[in-house]
């Protein structure tokens, strides 16, 4: 947004209302940069969980193959 941009809003809705424009401009870009790093974190933690999953099904399946063997 340029200043002309800015000074014409001034000019045609007044300063509290392109105050609010500019405000709610910025908040939203802000509110999208971190659902997006957000996101990444929600995928990256979903991956962990599915490898710690797969890791825990191994483990339980050696052990109960042990405990077999035991007997």
């Amino acid at each position: 947004m340029q200043v002309t941009d800015i000074v014409s809003m001034v000019a045609n809705v007044g300063f509290p209302v392109t105050l609010c424009f500019i405000l709610i401009k910025y908040v939203l870009q802000n509110v999208d940069e971190k659902l997006s790093k957000m996101e990444d974190s929600l995928q990256n933690l979903a991956q962990e969980i599915q490898r710690l999953d797969e890791s825990h099904t191994e483990i339980k399946s050696t052990n109960n193959g042990n405990q077999q063997q035991a007997k």
